[in-house]
C-alpha cells in the first residue's frame, strides 16, 4: 500500500473540505467561481498539493454558505476521534 506523503490529521482534512463542497451541492468550478480562483486551485487544495492558509479556509467555508467556526468544530470532532 502506498504511504501518504501527508499525516492522517491532514488527510482528514482533504476529506472535509471535499465533503462540505459536496454537501452544498456545489462542483469545483462553481467553487472556484466563488472564491474569484480557477478550477484548479479547489482541485489543488482538495487533493493537498496546494495547502490553504486560515484566512483562504475561512473564505472557502463561507463560500460554500458555511460556518468557519462550525467547520473547525467539526474537524477538531474527527481529528480527536482519530488520535
Amino acid at each position: 500500500m502506498k504511504s501518504s506523503r501527508y499525516s492522517q490529521h491532514y488527510v482528514l482534512f482533504l476529506k472535509q473540505l471535499r465533503e462540505a463542497r459536496l454537501q452544498a451541492g456545489l462542483s469545483q468550478l462553481q467553487l472556484a467561481d466563488a472564491l474569484g480562483q480557477r478550477q484548479t486551485f479547489v482541485s489543488k487544495c482538495e487533493l493537498g498539493d496546494r495547502r490553504l492558509d486560515v484566512v483562504e479556509l475561512r473564505d472557502w467555508v463561507v463560500a460554500l454558505g458555511g460556518d468557519p467556526a462550525g467547520f473547525m468544530a467539526n474537524l477538531e470532532e474527527r481529528l480527536s476521534r482519530n488520535l
